[in-house]
């Protein structure tokens, strides 16, 4: 390798019509515009070796979840009581019988969540059914699972949308504050599956390569470029994540909350073939040009990503000088402008692109996706294991496609539209 290998029921509708305070508060409902929206009821999750409190707030989870998706008017148990004028003692023997199923369905409430979640061994388990009560049968059910209890929450999240056929992909909250500042997409968002967090990238136009006269010769031409907006991952892949998709982990640093390490070009496509398989969005691996541009905080003049003194590098980098001879969890030093992390240092990552020296010399200036064939790929960021000038943002590195190394991994892109 080339220099250094360089994320109940009828006469309960009548009271209903004469009893104006016992119908569902607005605070349950979704905005409609006027629009009446299908109605579903939640029932508590069973608790199974699991302390009851955690369930009930997982249960809250579920319920918020539908509710945020804004196409029901949600139900929680204890509304169904209410309405019903069924007793606590009914209320524990569940509603999966044609019996409450029937009862449920001549209320106009078209459909029934109900679940449990349980552990065996060090595995939590997140189980659920959809009944449609208007035919009192069962619709679908699924069995989701994952390891650390703190995982439950968007465990439940993903299981609720793909029990109701909902994209696992989900606007972060804080994204929806500024979303005006892109127009109709979400600022970020991120894919429940496996935890990874996408930023929006607004394209635009940059000086490329070496704007400080200190890099290699394959950093030049400086010249400008052009890029379409995109979406590209908050951290590194880590991990967890490389584990929730393909099973195994191949890093020679342990912390799940690391970048994976040891993974060569061509298994990262495999991971993104299995990731998109999965998934309603497209994944891949950014161009070198997207890689920059986005390192620079959107095409500014960055020395390092998210500052260019050598003094400040240690606030935003895991490099030679304070990495410990280690990968760290993903997310722990200052962001750069664009809330990319660990875009400088860490660990080496993977562009899309075939290598070429002199491709500067010819690159297009509209998304430039590098020569059209060749025998080594692109690596950008530096990484824990060099100094600072192999953490510049213009800084290119190359290897063989099938090659791994302990500091190199990758972080994935998305199309905007």
């Amino acid at each position: 390798m080339d220099r250094e290998m360089k994320y109940r029921v009828i006469p309960i509708l009548i009271f209903l019509l004469l009893s104006p305070t016992l119908l569902p508060s607005a605070s349950t409902q979704p905005v409609s515009a006027g629009i009446d929206l299908p109605k579903i009821a939640v029932w508590d999750l069973a608790p199974g070796d699991i302390n009851p409190v955690n369930v009930q707030n997982l249960t809250s989870t579920l319920v918020s979840e539908i509710t945020k998706l804004g196409k029901y008017e949600v139900y929680n148990q204890e509304k169904v009581k209410t309405l019903a004028g069924w007793s606590a003692e009914r209320m524990t023997l569940g509603c999966t019988d044609t019996k409450c199923l029937t009862a449920l369905g001549q209320m106009d409430i078209s459909k029934l969540i109900s679940g449990s979640v349980g552990k065996i061994g060090t595995r939590y388990t997140v189980s659920l059914n959809l009944f449609d009560t208007q035919n009192a049968k069962s619709e679908k059910a699924l069995s989701e699972s994952c390891q650390p209890e703190d995982e439950l929450i968007e465990l439940i999240q993903m299981a609720v949308r793909k029990l109701l056929g909902e994209s696992l992909e989900v606007s972060t909250a804080e994204a929806e504050k500024p979303a005006s500042a892109v127009g109709a997409l979400p600022r970020e968002f991120k894919y429940l599956v496996t935890g990874m967090e996408f930023v929006f990238i607004k394209g635009g136009c940059f000086e490329r390569g070496d704007t400080f006269g200190d890099g290699d010769s394959d950093e030049k031409p400086v010249h400008e470029v052009c890029v379409d907006d995109f979406y590209l991952g908050k951290y590194e892949i880590t991990q967890r994540q490389w584990e929730k998709v393909m099973g195994g982990n191949p890093s020679t640093f342990t912390g799940r909350d690391n970048p994976v390490d040891r993974v060569g070009w061509n298994d990262v496509q495999q991971f993104i073939e299995r990731l998109n398989s999965q998934s309603n969005r497209k994944y891949r691996l950014p161009t070198e040009v997207e890689w920059e541009y986005a390192a620079k905080s959107g095409g500014k003049r960055e020395k390092y990503s998210g500052t260019s003194q050598e003094g400040e590098l240690g606030e935003y980098v895991w490099y030679y000088g304070n990495s410990g001879a280690s990968t760290h969890p993903v997310g722990q030093k200052k962001p750069n402008g664009l809330g990319l992390y660990d875009m400088s240092g860490n660990v080496w990552e993977w562009c899309a692109d075939w290598y070429d020296a002199h491709y500067y010399q010819n690159s297009p200036k509209y998304n430039p996706r590098g020569p059209g064939n060749g025998e080594l790929r692109v690596l950008r960021g530096g990484s824990w294991f060099r100094g600072p000038s192999f953490v510049r943002t213009a800084c290119r590195l190359w290897s063989d496609p099938a090659s791994r190394s302990i500091n190199v991994g990758f972080r994935l892109c998305s199309p905007a539209r």
